[in-house]
């Protein structure tokens, strides 16, 4: 089953995600902020990143950059309640595989990362 790393500063969101991964029977690990999610994703690779904007330490569109650095294909997923229009072209033009309004419903996140998931394999298998 595929590896979804969520990187989300607030605790509950976080839990609430991760409980939805879960329930459809995905593997999850999580980080606090995106400092800790850049150096989980370096170490173990997950197959999709669902994270934040806005958090402490390294915020969401920081750490997309950088693993956008030597990695292009990884879906990343952003999960905000930044809905600026500039945030989110920001995010469009270094690579994102979707963008989700928070508060995430469940049935929105699942198909967010299935489509993510599809299209990777798509390009993958090119």
């Amino acid at each position: 089953m595929p590896r979804i790393l969520v990187v989300e500063d607030s605790r509950l969101s976080r839990r609430i995600m991760i409980r939805y991964l879960h329930e459809a029977g995905y593997e999850t690990s999580e980080a606090e902020n995106g400092e800790i999610g850049l150096q989980m994703f370096r170490e173990n690779r997950p197959d999709c990143v669902l994270t934040d904007l806005l958090m402490p330490v390294m915020e969401g569109q920081e750490m997309l950059a950088h693993i956008r650095e030597f990695d292009t294909e990884t879906p990343i997923i952003i999960a905000s309640a930044d809905i600026q229009q500039s945030s989110q072209q920001t995010c469009v033009d270094l690579g994102i595989s979707g963008f989700l309004n928070k508060p995430v419903k469940s049935e929105d996140l699942l198909a967010c990362i299935e489509a993510a998931l599809t299209q990777a394999a798509g390009v993958e298998d090119v």
